[in-house]
Protein backbone atom coordinates (compact mmCIF):
# COMPACT_ATOMS: atom_id res chain seq x y z
CA UNK A 1 0.00 0.00 0.00
CA UNK A 2 1.39 3.26 -1.25
CA UNK A 3 0.64 7.14 -0.77
CA UNK A 4 2.52 10.12 -1.58
CA UNK A 5 2.72 13.61 -1.54
CA UNK A 6 4.52 15.20 -4.39
CA UNK A 7 5.40 18.64 -3.34
CA UNK A 8 7.05 21.44 -5.19
CA UNK A 9 10.42 22.53 -4.75
CA UNK A 10 10.42 26.13 -3.24
CA UNK A 11 7.19 26.60 -1.21
CA UNK A 12 6.18 30.46 -1.12
CA UNK A 13 4.14 32.54 1.25
CA UNK A 14 0.96 34.38 0.25
CA UNK A 15 0.25 32.05 -2.66
CA UNK A 16 -2.48 29.54 -3.02
CA UNK A 17 -0.60 25.95 -2.80
CA UNK A 18 -1.85 22.38 -4.88
CA UNK A 19 -0.42 19.70 -4.22
CA UNK A 20 -0.77 16.37 -5.71
CA UNK A 21 -1.47 13.14 -3.38
CA UNK A 22 -1.33 9.49 -4.88
CA UNK A 23 -3.25 6.82 -3.10
CA UNK A 24 -3.86 3.40 -3.56
CA UNK A 25 -5.34 2.85 -0.21
CA UNK A 26 -9.27 5.24 -1.16
CA UNK A 27 -9.35 9.15 -0.35
CA UNK A 28 -6.82 10.46 1.95
CA UNK A 29 -7.47 12.64 4.58
CA UNK A 30 -4.86 14.83 6.97
CA UNK A 31 -4.51 17.97 7.97
CA UNK A 32 -2.10 20.84 6.63
CA UNK A 33 -0.46 23.07 9.66
CA UNK A 34 2.35 25.74 9.76
CA UNK A 35 4.03 26.90 12.80
CA UNK A 36 1.30 24.08 14.85
CA UNK A 37 -1.39 26.35 13.61
CA UNK A 38 -3.69 23.66 11.37
CA UNK A 39 -4.46 25.73 7.63
CA UNK A 40 -8.33 24.93 5.99
CA UNK A 41 -7.75 22.48 3.06
CA UNK A 42 -9.46 20.55 1.00
CA UNK A 43 -8.90 17.51 -0.88
CA UNK A 44 -10.23 17.04 -5.00
CA UNK A 45 -10.50 13.99 -6.11
CA UNK A 46 -8.60 14.01 -9.64
CA UNK A 47 -9.19 9.92 -10.32
CA UNK A 48 -6.75 7.55 -11.94
CA UNK A 49 -3.07 8.66 -13.55
CA UNK A 50 -3.31 9.15 -17.75
CA UNK A 51 -1.01 6.21 -17.56
CA UNK A 52 -3.36 3.30 -16.33
CA UNK A 53 -0.93 0.77 -17.59
CA UNK A 54 1.48 1.01 -14.98
CA UNK A 55 0.06 1.38 -11.81
CA UNK A 56 -3.18 -0.67 -9.99
CA UNK A 57 -7.03 0.34 -10.56
CA UNK A 58 -6.95 1.73 -7.08
CA UNK A 59 -4.04 3.80 -7.42
CA UNK A 60 -6.12 7.62 -7.41
CA UNK A 61 -4.52 11.11 -7.36
CA UNK A 62 -6.45 14.01 -5.31
CA UNK A 63 -5.44 17.68 -4.97
CA UNK A 64 -4.61 19.18 -1.76
CA UNK A 65 -5.42 23.12 -2.02
CA UNK A 66 -4.69 25.29 0.87
CA UNK A 67 -3.68 28.97 1.15
CA UNK A 68 -0.34 29.75 2.81
CA UNK A 69 -0.49 33.14 4.37
CA UNK A 70 2.20 35.63 3.56
CA UNK A 71 3.36 35.64 7.49
CA UNK A 72 3.73 32.06 7.53
CA UNK A 73 7.78 32.93 5.83
CA UNK A 74 10.38 31.09 7.63
CA UNK A 75 8.35 28.55 9.46
CA UNK A 76 7.95 24.93 8.12
CA UNK A 77 4.96 23.66 6.64
CA UNK A 78 3.73 20.19 7.99
CA UNK A 79 1.60 17.65 5.63
CA UNK A 80 0.56 14.96 6.97
CA UNK A 81 -1.88 12.10 5.50
CA UNK A 82 -3.15 8.89 5.86
CA UNK A 83 -5.13 6.48 3.63
CA UNK A 84 -6.09 3.23 5.11
CA UNK A 85 -3.15 1.30 6.61
CA UNK A 86 -0.85 4.24 4.34
CA UNK A 87 0.56 7.66 5.64
CA UNK A 88 2.64 10.04 4.49
CA UNK A 89 3.89 13.33 5.88
CA UNK A 90 6.09 16.09 4.46
CA UNK A 91 8.05 18.99 5.90
CA UNK A 92 9.13 21.77 3.92
CA UNK A 93 10.53 25.27 4.61
CA UNK A 94 8.05 28.33 4.17
CA UNK A 95 9.79 31.11 1.67
CA UNK A 96 8.83 34.52 1.02
CA UNK A 97 7.38 35.72 -2.12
Amino acid sequence: MALSINVSDKVLAGLNQSYTITSDSGEPAGQVAVGGVELAHRIIPLGPPKDTESCTPLDYKYKVTFFLPPDTAGQQLELKFAAGESEAAENHEVIPE
